[in-house]
């Protein structure tokens, strides 16, 4: 797939991201919050519109091998849905009056539904759902500008990438913004449109189906991917351990559970820190997949004619990632460990 056509699927994919960011209640009670499941049209419209093109491209695509893979297809209807569950459901209302539900939704809507949408490749199934006639006269024309190449290019290098989730993430915690956000409607959406803008970006990258040279090396997906986990757990970690409370627009509002401010951002900070990092992982190992699986059938094609000696750097190169991924896995569990014993020192 060519990075015009690529661009053109992932900039449609990332307008409908106003429209399915706009997830603000206007003063909900606490009280109230439990059952406020919003079902506003323009969100739902635009869940819609996503899966109705997907659903339309990948009925074209059809005769396509890659395009009849019921787990890509599973995919990114979860993807939707927890785009859905973030926004629609009582989850939203729930994130004004508490901050760890707020890092909840924020997990579903930078991470967890980008990922998702991703992992299923989407791009060639969205470009091929618009109508023809709209493809034609206005969608390839105004995506496939020069312009508009060049900066969404720029913009989908794995170091730029990782570089706007992360400053979007930050940004949004420093305490002056994010309590803006919560008592201005304006600029909590603005806050949910740049955070599934920067997770859409990412991932799209980090999980781009081309391979090398087409698409990013897959060393460089993994350092970038692993840069920005790093950087989301640090401060994921500095909420969990800190000892004074950051966010007072939670108590204006009215804070659930009877938490104190303290324990509330404390516990946020423990849900960035250990399950934020858990959702990252799916990403980690199907990079590693990827990445032997190319090496497999680069070593293969040198083999022809020298299959013992193909075979055996074929099979180094397979446990290469094995070890990588098991590197990866105890580090892990390593930050689990030490987030659960060092957050249970500070109670």
């Amino acid at each position: 797939m060519s990075a015009a056509r690529q661009a053109r699927a992932l900039i449609a994919l990332a307008g409908a991201a106003p429209v399915l960011a706009y997830a603000h209640v206007d003063d909900a009670p606490a009280a109230a919050a439990w059952t406020a499941w919003q079902l506003k049209p323009d969100i739902i419209g635009g869940i819609a519109l996503a899966a109705l093109l997907y659903a339309g491209g990948v009925w074209k695509l059809r005769a396509r091998e890659r395009f009849s893979i019921p787990w890509r297809h599973a995919a990114f209807f979860a993807g939707l849905a927890a785009l859905f569950v973030a926004l629609q459901s009582p989850l939203d209302a729930l994130a004004e009056h508490s901050f760890f539900m707020h890092q909840l939704q924020h997990l579903l809507l930078q991470t967890v539904g980008p990922l998702l949408l991703m992992l299923a490749a989407p791009q060639a199934a969205l470009v091929a759902g618009f109508p023809a006639p709209l493809r034609r006269a206005i969608v390839g024309p105004v995506l496939g500008s020069r312009t508009v190449r060049g900066i969404f290019g720029f913009l989908s290098q794995p170091w730029i990438a990782a570089l706007l989730l992360v400053a979007s993430l930050y940004a949004w915690h420093w305490p002056p913004y994010h309590d803006l956000a919560l008592r201005d409607e304006p600029v909590h959406y603005l806050m949910h449109v740049t955070m599934l803008a920067a997770g859409l970006l990412f991932f799209a990258c980090i999980l781009d189906p081309r391979p090398p040279p087409l698409g990013a090396r897959y060393g460089t997906r993994i350092n970038a991917l692993w840069a920005a986990m790093t950087a989301c757990m640090l401060l994921g970690a500095g909420l969990a351990l800190k000892n004074t409370s950051l966010y007072p627009a939670y108590d204006d509002l009215g804070r659930l559970f009877d938490l104190t401010a303290l324990g509330d951002e404390r516990l946020g900070g423990l849900i960035m820190w250990i399950p934020g990092s858990a959702a990252w992982l799916p990403a980690f190992l199907v990079l590693l997949r990827r990445w032997d699986t190319q090496e497999l059938r680069i070593h293969d094609r040198r083999a022809r004619g020298i299959a013992p000696a193909g075979a055996a750097t074929a099979a180094a190169n397979v446990r290469v990632g094995l070890m990588i991924g098991l590197l990866a896995l105890g580090g892990f569990a390593a930050t689990l460990a030490i987030g659960w014993i060092a957050t249970g020192a500070q109670r």
